[in-house]
């Protein structure tokens, strides 16, 4: 009798180090994940703080330049962007995903407020691998005298 007893548990102590291996093995995946996910949102924040530089950079020259040559000097004549905004398209080519003319960054030049001043608005764009849409950073600033 005790032999039968014997017989009929027989693997279960396998049983129960397999689903014990399983779990374990779920868990590791897990942290693998996190750990995925960690990364990609360093990645995120090192290129969002990239484009914030370039875009501030941007801005650092336009106050040291006259204000009636923005629109020339960043939009070009028919948008097709002047000097400084090419500087600008060299600059934003250090960010991923920078090749398409979708993710290309963009200036507008408007007349602000006063006779004296320029609302500029600058979008500095880029896209990581395996995303299908690209992030973006804006910029908005008034350039000039407030007066």
């Amino acid at each position: 009798m005790r032999r039968s007893r014997r017989h009929r548990q027989s693997g279960a102590f396998l049983l129960e180090a397999l689903v014990g291996v399983l779990i374990f093995a779920f868990g590791i995946l897990g942290l693998v994940g996190l750990q995925a996910q960690a990364i990609r949102n360093t990645n995120d924040l090192q290129y969002r703080g990239e484009a914030i530089y370039i875009a501030n950079a941007a801005i650092g020259r336009m106050w040291t330049m006259n204000r009636n040559d923005l629109k020339a000097s960043f939009e070009g004549d028919k948008g097709t962007g002047g000097d400084q905004y090419d500087a600008l398209v060299e600059a934003v080519a250090r960010l991923p995903g920078t090749d398409d003319d979708d993710v290309k960054p963009t200036v507008t030049v408007a007349v602000g407020p006063t006779a004296t001043s320029n609302l500029v608005t600058i979008t500095v764009r880029w896209q990581l691998p395996g995303e299908a849409t690209p992030h973006q950073y804006v910029a908005t600033v008034m350039v000039g005298q407030n007066t």
